[in-house]
């Protein structure tokens, strides 16, 4: 299953549209949120992002899976 930090790392690459710039709004290194990311796609066993020379496409998938990662996570922070 998913973590919740994979997905927090998928909805701010899909909304920030970098590595870069969603690395720094989760203050972690883009290393560290490729990785998450890569993982995800792996458990998923699809794209979930294609990567460009600038920037980001988001596969149809990873529109589904960011959508349905923003419910849960919402869910998520109002239990806490």
């Amino acid at each position: 299953m998913a973590t919740s930090r994979a997905l927090e790392c998928l909805v701010a690459w899909v909304d920030e549209g970098s590595v870069t710039k969603a690395a720094g709004v989760l203050h972690m290194s883009q290393p560290a949120l490729s990785h998450q990311i890569a993982a995800l796609e792996k458990e998923l066993g699809t794209p979930v992002v294609e990567r460009l020379s600038r920037g980001i496409r988001v596969t149809a998938a990873g529109r589904a899976v960011a959508e349905e990662a923003r419910v849960a996570l919402a869910g998520a922070s109002r239990r806490r």
